[in-house]
C-alpha cells in the first residue's frame, strides 16, 4: 500500500461503467492528438474517468471514517441512471480550454451530492499545498480543490466527466447524444495533478457493502 501524506486531497466520485470509460478515454486521445502536452491522459489505472461528487482536503487519520460515511450513503442508494447530453467547454484562468462530457443533473444525483457534502464537512481539513496530491501538482490544481465548496457545490454543482485540455468537437464520430448509462459504483480517490483520480482508496457498490480498492480504506499510519 502506498504511503499517504498527512493531509490528502480526496474526491468522492462515481465511476462510470466500462463502455462510458472507453468513450471518455477515446475522446481524451482525440484531444491529445492535437495537444500532446495536454497534461491529462485518461486511462483505467492512474487517471480514471470519473464524475466528481465532493472534493476536499482530509487528514490521513480520518480516511477510514470518511469511507464509512460514504458506505452508509451508497448502501441506501440504488444504481443511478445518468445522461451525457453534450460536450461542454470551460475556459481556465490560464486561458486553456478544458473539454468535458456534460451530465444532466438529475434530482437523485443532486441529492446524493448534497448528502455527501453534508456528511464530509466535519472532515474537511486545512489545506497543505501541493503535498496533498499524489505526485506533482500545480498551483491551479490546489486552487481547484479549495474552490470546490464555493464554486462547484450545492446549487452550483455541475456534474461532468473531464476529458482533457483542448477544444473537442461537439459532434464526435461514433457518439450519438444523448448517451444514457447506469452508475453502480462510487469511489474515494486520492487526487493527482489537474484534480485527476490518481489512486483509488476505497470503492463502493451502490446498494451494497463497500470493499477496499487499490490502497485500501485505511491509511498507513
Amino acid at each position: 500500500m502506498h504511503e499517504l501524506p498527512e493531509t490528502i486531497a480526496v474526491d468522492v466520485v462515481f465511476l462510470p461503467p466500462g463502455p462510458i470509460m472507453d468513450i471518455a478515454i477515446g475522446a481524451n486521445r482525440t484531444l491529445l492528438a492535437g495537444n500532446p502536452d495536454g497534461g491529462i491522459r485518461l486511462d483505467r489505472e492512474g487517471c480514471l474517468p470519473h464524475i466528481s461528487v465532493a472534493m476536499f482536503p482530509a487528514k490521513r487519520r480520518d480516511i477510514t471514517d470518511i469511507a464509512a460515511k460514504i458506505e452508509q450513503i451508497t448502501r441506501r442508494c440504488s444504481p443511478m441512471s445518468l445522461t451525457i447530453d453534450a460536450v461542454a467547454k470551460h475556459r481556465k484562468n490560464a486561458g486553456e480550454t478544458v473539454s468535458t462530457f456534460h451530465i444532466l443533473k438529475a434530482e437523485i444525483l443532486q441529492l446524493f451530492h448534497k448528502t455527501v457534502m453534508n456528511e464530509v464537512k466535519p472532515y474537511q481539513a486545512p489545506p497543505a499545498g501541493p503535498s496533498m496530491f499524489s505526485g506533482e501538482a500545480s498551483a491551479p490544481s490546489v486552487d481547484c480543490l479549495l474552490r470546490f465548496p464555493k464554486t462547484s457545490a450545492y446549487e452550483r454543482y455541475s456534474p461532468h466527466i473531464t476529458l482533457g485540455f483542448g477544444d473537442l468537437p461537439e459532434i464526435i464520430p461514433g457518439i450519438d447524444f444523448p448517451v444514457r448509462f447506469e452508475v453502480t459504483k462510487a469511489a474515494l480517490c486520492h487526487l493527482g495533478s489537474h484534480c485527476t483520480c490518481h489512486r483509488v482508496l476505497a470503492t463502493f457498490d451502490l446498494g451494497l457493502r463497500a470493499h477496499g480498492g487499490r490502497g485500501g480504506t485505511a491509511a498507513r499510519r
